[in-house]
């Protein structure tokens, strides 16, 4: 197999959102943005890359 056979597999969904907390860093997906981080309960910002 060389390089050129090689199949790269985006793991962006577009209805997952990836988010990651302001206060602490946490990071997590979900299917819908949380309210406030799960660890901490601080804001928290999608940081999902749309790729279109």
């Amino acid at each position: 197999m060389s390089v050129g056979d090689m199949v790269y597999h985006d793991p962006y969904t577009p209805e997952r959102k990836y988010v990651e907390c302001l206060d602490c860093g946490h990071r997590t997906t979900a299917p819908e943005t949380p309210e406030s981080c799960p660890e901490c309960e601080g804001a928290v910002k999608n940081i999902a890359v749309p790729r279109e």
